[in-house]
């Protein structure tokens, strides 16, 4: 099996796209009705996701926000790399929608992908994540401070959605994200990525301030799978969101259930 050692890359440009829903015909009413699910839905904003073994299970819709392409079908492996970290951390109790914002033109040759010019997509993406009632939405992205996706985070953590950020992977003691992170406070929360030992990686953006939350999880060399199934390894923030995603996800699940009675 071929191993590979991935660089976490970041969306760091917006783009444009009409709402494309990639969804068998059965699957649009449980989506509808989500709220209903017994089992949490994670949105993943992110460059999309392969259907790989690993997923087939749990990724039950794909909607692309920046054009008409195929489902399940990605281009680049960032989004399918962040569900499998998460699927293995939430073990594999937790649904995953796709919700598809890279450019269809691609990367310029000194960006990382998942790249898109314009906010359109990726506050549409997050409005989209909130109208099926999703549980998450994971953000490994870098985003401009926008206000279209600032307002679109606004509404989202309004309606109780947890929204977890990706922190930057630029080595800075100032994290990207802040106005999303602020604006959906406390319900939003940016990510800073570890070694397998804990200690801050040194690309990771460092936090600045006490009005915002920031956690720490690993994001070095993490253990994922590609859009082609193959086993690769990912670093950067990026891959240290979906960890918090999952742990978050299941924290609130089981406090519900705890509220209920049904633990």
């Amino acid at each position: 099996m071929l191993l590979a050692r991935i660089r976490g890359g970041f969306a760091c440009n917006f783009g444009r796209g009409a709402d494309r829903v990639r969804l068998p015909l059965f699957l649009l009413g449980l989506l509808a009705s989500v709220s209903a699910s017994a089992r949490p839905l994670v949105a993943i904003v992110d460059s999309g996701v392969s259907r790989t073994p690993q997923l087939a299970s749990v990724l039950i819709g794909e909607y692309d926000m920046a054009g008409n392409r195929p489902a399940y079908q990605p281009r680049y492996d960032h989004g399918t790399m962040v569900a499998t970290i998460l699927n293995r951390e939430a073990h594999g109790e937790v649904d995953i929608v796709s919700l598809r914002i890279d450019d269809a033109a691609g990367c310029p040759a000194d960006r990382s992908p998942p790249c898109q010019p314009s906010a359109a997509p990726i506050a549409a993406a997050i409005d989209k994540a909130a109208s099926l009632g999703v549980d998450a939405i994971n953000l490994s992205l870098a985003l401009a401070d926008d206000p279209a996706i600032t307002n679109a985070v606004r509404r989202a953590a309004a309606q109780g959605i947890i929204v977890v950020m990706a922190a930057g992977n630029d080595g800075r003691n100032h994290p990207d994200n802040t106005a999303m992170a602020r604006a959906g406070f406390p319900r939003a929360v940016l990510v800073g990525a570890t070694d397998a030992a804990g200690n801050p990686w040194t690309g990771s953006n460092r936090p600045d301030a006490d009005d915002y939350l920031y956690v720490w999880r690993r994001g070095v060399d993490v253990p994922t799978i590609s859009a082609a199934g193959e086993q690769v390894f990912g670093t950067g923030t990026s891959f240290a969101a979906p960890i918090e995603t999952a742990r978050r996800v299941l924290a609130k699940t089981q406090e519900m259930a705890a509220l209920n009675g049904t633990h």
